[in-house]
């Protein structure tokens, strides 16, 4: 679930519409107990990092605008000084329906930090989203097979990018996992004892057989064909695609829960340190971030 994990209008008036397509599903075992202060504090500090790195969702978008100006532009000019023609895709907004709580650590790291309040949110939105983008013709630009060398030629030139695939400013990927924050954490041995009943817990409790929980959390359960279309409601096939999705993340975040306490209690003394050694980097990938959102805001509509 790493890179895009994300219809409905993305404005709250239409919440109710999307939390139908989204899905609901019940704690695995009842409500949980409410979360030490600590645990829920560290956890928003760590999403907070993490917006801060990969960027939040005023970020996100206008890296998207700008994109999509840069790369559909570049490759209409160089398709119109070849002779041929062509026609830019639309600009379809993939984080239309995100907000900068989807943008936080998430689950997609398959660590013990990953969130427990998610669900399976963004893997639905991501699924929303690109199903969104396929049904207006953004994914593949259409032109006539004469004219499909010329624009391979003409979008080598951008690399071959959408410009939905948002590139993070130089130096976030060497922070955005953390590693010299969480690994430490993830290998004490308190963190470690509180994890190990999390395969049997999985199969007792919930039936499912994890060997290895990446392939558990990557597994595929939504087919995108199946993703209601803008106003549509969600199918049968959806529904139940939603609900195994549900079931699935939920009995892992109630069988990881106690190994995820103990690792967050662990990790707040340590979040002010790293942010402290990693000021000057934090500092510049923000102001690249500030800068694309005033950049952007200059391109209009």
């Amino acid at each position: 679930m790493s890179g895009k994990l994300t219809a409905i209008s993305g404005r709250w008036g239409t919440a109710v519409a999307l939390s139908a397509l989204l899905g609901c599903s019940a704690p695995a075992t009842g409500a949980p107990a409410p979360a030490a202060p600590v645990v829920s504090r560290t956890a928003a500090r760590l999403d907070d990092l993490q917006r801060r790195i990969t960027g939040d969702l005023a970020g996100l978008r206008a890296s998207e605008k700008l994109n999509h100006h840069r790369i559909e532009g570049g490759v209409a000019s160089c398709m119109r000084a070849a002779g041929h023609p062509y026609r830019a895709v639309p600009f379809v907004d993939y984080y239309r329906d995100f907000t900068d709580a989807d943008l936080g650590y998430g689950i997609g790291h398959a660590t013990v930090f990953d969130a427990v309040t998610d669900g399976g949110r963004r893997v639905v939105l991501n699924e929303l989203a690109f199903a969104r983008l396929e049904r207006a013709g953004v994914l593949e630009p259409t032109v006539a097979p004469a004219d499909v060398p010329a624009l391979n030629a003409c979008r080598a030139r951008v690399h071959y990018r959408s410009y939905f695939d948002v590139e993070p400013p130089p130096g976030a990927y060497q922070l955005a996992g953390f590693e010299d924050l969480l690994d430490p954490v993830a290998a004490d041995p308190a963190v470690v004892a509180a994890m190990s009943p999390y395969r049997d817990c999985m199969k007792q409790k919930y039936g499912y057989d994890v060997p290895d929980r990446d392939d558990f959390l990557f597994a595929p359960r939504l087919n995108r064909a199946d993703a209601p279309a803008d106003g549509a409601p969600a199918g049968r096939a959806w529904t139940r695609e939603i609900a195994a999705l549900n079931a699935a993340l939920a009995a892992d975040t109630d069988c990881r829960r106690p190994a995820y306490r103990q690792a967050m209690t662990l990790l707040a003394p340590r979040l002010a340190p790293w942010e402290a050694k990693h000021r000057a980097q934090l500092d510049a990938i923000r102001s690249v971030w500030k800068q694309r959102v005033r950049a952007a805001a200059k391109l209009g509509r």
